[in-house]
């Protein structure tokens, strides 16, 4: 039997279980799996369940009731803490105060445990294996801890990536009732511990005890994802019927089924991230492949709405879009997307595609602190993702990153500055405060970012014991800089932009025509451009570009460097180029960054094509050549 606990999201299943499962299946293994945190959901109710692991709160903090039955002496000495922490981020929902104590909250979750301890035939399996994503290491040791008391020969098996590498060691030394951890992907690991038990050294991937000694399988065997069967989710579907109404409802209206696209990331570099310690290895699923599986999915559970699984778009993202496309079968998806890898009509490509809401890996409008984040990305790329999103009708739900150790003045000012160009226009960020975790850059070289020592978060301490946490157990980890680092109100700021871009959306609306809807954007006449200026409606500004500056203009659509406007305008002097690219800046209709250069108003036409077709040909996914000429 393999078990999803909670807190994991309603709304989109878990797409681990689907595919062991399938993995298993396939060469005779007999296996079934539980997502038990549909059943939580009913327990808590779906909106207290969706308050616990939605921001401000998330998965790593709603977990932490579980430690009652975990560390039985501990809770009792710290729920009062506990307390106070769920009712200081509680107190800041209205609705969710009224019929949501923290003792309620404490009584539901005795009733789960309870409930998934008699309704569960735990007797009629031999391995018991949980995966383990941010906010379930608890539940599923309170669990395991019972089934283990009850019967000591079922074989508990934990995975997933908080148990990955060295931190799945610790968590194998700790809690005796676990019998082995798969660090890493679990597919062969699982089958060979089922089919080949107990040859533990062939087992790539495979923590065990030998000998009073914790063994770890590291291994270089990577799964090739066109050999994986599609994802099954029948039985999620089974377990759907049986709960609530409301929680179908809520599926059926805004859930999606995963589907994998990709395993790691091709980048692999950023300071913050652990992913290369989840997966070593960037692999791709072949783009036919994957087509075959949306396809297959839909038509068996009756779903077009899907959560694309990898951390960025396959490196063919166009004919992989194409293909999409091609199918006309109305399908949706979520994915997300690196700022760097798309240009002007490759969103065009994603809307028609069903692309309506995306995740850019955004995380900073300052190029300095980009640097430390080790993005591979510019501030110009950034903000052309935004633009291109909102002229094609994409929502991108994105962060910035803030409160790095060695996070400077510049960092604060350089991200105001940027943010005040298109504040009144495009998407506006939420704020991510960072979080040291387990097999990060920052966490491994923690000196390199003045930081003089690491220490877990304070919701860890709650969570666990500390002898338990002297063992290296935590997953986030705070820190005390070597050098004071200057506070900025990163919150503050981002709050005042959203009121100042509300209100603005507000007086806007009114009954005006359509085009004064938009605030900056420009029209292209041919032999002229006029571009329109309302980010303040103090002062409304016109521009009128002539052939020349239109040209030049609309070179920019996408980014260019001042070598490539160079070339492609050898016919006038240098001196000339460059200072109608000055006072394109100076009126804050172009933006700069070193030499590279991007236009900032959106394009009306693409803004105002209500309809767009669902096969694209080449004059509407029009190259920089032909934007010229439009």
């Amino acid at each position: 039997m393999l078990i999803s606990m909670p807190f994991a999201g309603v709304i989109i299943p878990s797409i681990q279980l689907p595919i062991l499962e399938g993995y298993l299946k396939e060469r005779g293994i007999r296996v079934t799996t539980k997502h038990l945190y549909l059943k939580a959901a009913e327990f808590y109710g779906l909106q207290n369940y969706e308050f616990l692991i939605y921001p401000p709160n998330e998965p790593y903090t709603a977990q932490a009731v579980f430690s009652k039955e975990v560390y039985i002496n501990h809770w009792e000495t710290t729920k009062d803490r506990y307390r106070e922490y769920f009712n200081k981020n509680l107190s800041k929902n209205d609705v969710i105060q009224q019929d949501f104590s923290f003792e309620k909250y404490v009584e539901r979750t005795d009733q789960f445990y309870t409930w998934v301890l008699e309704h569960v035939d735990w007797k009629s399996y031999d391995i018991i294996g949980f995966t383990l994503n941010y906010g379930q290491l608890l539940p599923s040791l309170a669990i395991a801890k019972k089934i283990k008391e009850i019967d000591p020969e079922k074989i508990i098996v934990f995975g997933g990536s908080r148990t990955v590498g060295e931190l799945g060691k610790r968590v194998l030394d700790v809690f005796n009732y676990i019998d082995f951890i798969v660090s890493g992907e679990g597919e062969e690991a699982l089958f060979r511990l089922t089919a080949e038990y107990p040859d533990y050294k062939s087992i790539p991937h495979l923590i065990y005890r030998k000998d009073g000694e914790i063994l770890w399988n590291n291994s270089d065997y990577y799964i090739d994802l066109n050999t994986l069967p599609i994802p099954s989710y029948d039985q999620f579907f089974e377990e759907l019927s049986k709960t609530s109404k409301q929680i179908q409802q809520v599926f059926y209206d805004k859930g999606r089924l995963p589907v994998e696209i990709s395993r790691g990331c091709w980048w692999n570099k950023c300071s913050f991230c652990n992913q290369k310690t989840i997966h070593p290895i960037y692999r791709e699923k072949n783009i036919d492949r994957f087509i075959e599986e949306i396809e297959w999915l839909a038509d068996r559970y009756k779903i077009v709405d899907f959560q694309i699984i990898g951390s960025t778009l396959p490196r063919n993202h166009r004919l992989f879009l194409k293909k999409i496309i091609d199918l006309d079968r109305g399908f949706t998806f979520i994915a997300e997307t690196r700022a760097d890898q798309l240009k002007s009509s490759d969103y065009t490509l994603l809307k028609n595609a069903g692309f309506s809401i995306i995740q850019t890996g955004i995380e900073s409008f300052s190029g300095n602190y980009l640097k430390k984040m080790k993005k591979g990305v510019r501030v110009i790329d950034n903000i052309a993702t935004l633009k291109f999103c909102k002229e094609n009708g994409i929502t991108n739900f994105y962060n910035i990153i803030v409160n790095y150790p060695n996070e400077e003045k510049i960092d604060f000012e350089e991200t105001k500055k940027n943010i005040q160009l298109f504040k009144q226009y495009l998407d506006l960020p939420n704020i991510c405060q960072l979080r040291v975790v387990y097999g990060s850059e920052i966490y491994d070289n923690p000196e390199s970012y003045n930081i003089e020592k690491l220490y877990p978060s304070e919701i860890d301490t709650i969570m666990h014991p500390p002898e338990i946490l002297e063992k290296g157990l935590a997953y986030v980890y705070d820190f005390k800089t070597k050098q004071k680092v200057e506070k900025h109100d990163w919150n503050g700021f981002i709050e005042e932009q959203k009121k100042e871009q509300k209100l603005y959306s507000v007086y806007k609306k009114g009954d005006q025509p359509d085009i004064n809807m938009f605030q900056f954007y420009f029209i292209d006449s041919r032999n002229f451009l006029k571009i329109y200026d309302k980010r303040d409606l103090d002062n409304v500004k016109i521009y009128n570009l002539n052939k020349l500056e239109r040209d030049i203009f609309l070179a920019c659509i996408d980014i260019i460097s001042l070598h490539e406007l160079k070339k492609e305008f050898s016919q006038i002097p240098d001196f000339k180029l460059t200072a109608i690219l000055r006072t394109f800046e100076q009126c804050k209709i172009l933006f700069r960054e070193n030499e590279e250069y991007l236009s900032l108003p959106l394009n009306h036409r693409i803004l105002t094509h209500k309809e767009l077709p669902k096969k694209l040909d080449s004059s509407f996914c029009y190259s920089s050549e032909i934007q010229k000429t439009l």
